[in-house]
């Protein structure tokens, strides 16, 4: 088991590294590492979920609504633990907000699909896109909610003219969409022409090497010293305090669904994902402190290597 682990994390984390080394050797210009992340979210990742929804067995599909349920009650969990908790933190309100927004969201595609493909395998992975499919809907959902809760900051308006739904619009509809035409094409069996069969999966292929990658990229390690005390309670409260989160999620889903052992198990592993970079997103909606916040973004995903393993091997134990 012990080997297993450490093959498993060193296939996450080599991409991870290699991305960061090319970032500090200055392989790359910013505009080019946008363009990358750009290709990753626009391309890369549709082909992905196109991929294993088209090929989701029938067990898979009859998982589909518990796990989206799992997405939604988390999600509204950890939105309710933020609201809670950043008032408690000794900071700023500035910082009050960026702890807010550093905590309800999780990395649940761009690390998530990969750890929980690396662990548990290609049925996890599809529970994993069923888990995300509606992302953007709750994601923006619950951020707009923390929007307002913390309003006598928040002195922006949405970009432009965009309202909540040309957002949701914008960054839902291609996700959403490709969702929708796989699994129809699925569950009515109808076969894809071999070239453009071939065509899908070298994309999909493509998607997790470069989501990790990407990550890399991205990593920010240097940070003010100042601001440690805030980044490692919000590290803390993803990485750990998550578990009892997804815990009460399992709980409150099984009351209503029928959730078999791998479902559990990516919902459980879900929770204690570190902090998305997604997160910045809204940084142009409110306020955020960004060195604070890629601060916690990126010492939750370093702590996320060593806490990671640990949890699969509770969620092992307690799922089997």
């Amino acid at each position: 088991m012990n080997h297993d682990l450490l093959r498993t994390m060193l296939a996450i984390l080599l991409p991870i590294v290699f991305g960061w080394l090319l970032k500090k050797a200055r392989v790359f210009r910013e505009n080019e590492v946008a363009a990358l992340r750009k290709f990753v979210v626009r391309v890369a990742l549709p082909f992905l979920v196109f991929q294993n929804l088209y090929r989701a067995d029938v067990e898979s599909l009859r998982q589909a609504l518990p796990v989206i349920a799992g997405f939604v009650v988390l999600t509204a969990l950890y939105t309710a633990a933020a609201l809670l908790v950043s008032p408690l933190v000794k900071a700023d309100d500035g910082q009050k907000l960026t702890f807010a927004f550093a905590v309800f969201a999780g990395n649940y595609a761009f690390l998530g699909w990969g750890v929980i493909a690396a662990f548990f395998g290609p049925a996890a992975l599809t529970r994993a896109v069923f888990f995300s499919m509606f992302f953007w809907p709750v994601f923006l959902t619950c951020g707009f909610l923390l929007r307002r809760r913390f309003c006598l900051v928040c002195e922006r308006e949405p970009r432009g003219s965009e309202g909540f739904f040309k957002v949701l619009l914008r960054h839902a509809g291609v996700p959403i969409g490709t969702a929708a035409v796989a699994l129809a094409l699925n569950t009515a069996r109808v076969p894809l022409p071999g070239p453009l069969n071939d065509f899908i999966n070298q994309f999909a292929a493509l998607a997790i090497p470069l989501i990790l990658f990407a990550i890399g990229q991205n990593l920010v390690l240097l940070m003010p010293a100042a601001r440690l005390r805030l980044v490692l309670a919000a590290s803390f409260f993803r990485l750990a305090g998550g578990f009892a989160l997804g815990l009460a999620t399992v709980a409150a889903i099984c009351l209503l669904f029928e959730v078999d052992a791998i479902s559990r198990r990516v919902i459980l592993l879900q929770a204690v994902m570190p902090t998305a970079t997604m997160a910045t997103f809204f940084g142009e909606y409110v306020p955020l402190d960004e060195a604070l916040l890629s601060g916690i973004i990126a010492v939750s995903t370093l702590l996320s290597f060593v806490t990671l393993p640990l949890w699969v091997m509770v969620i092992q134990a307690l799922v089997g």
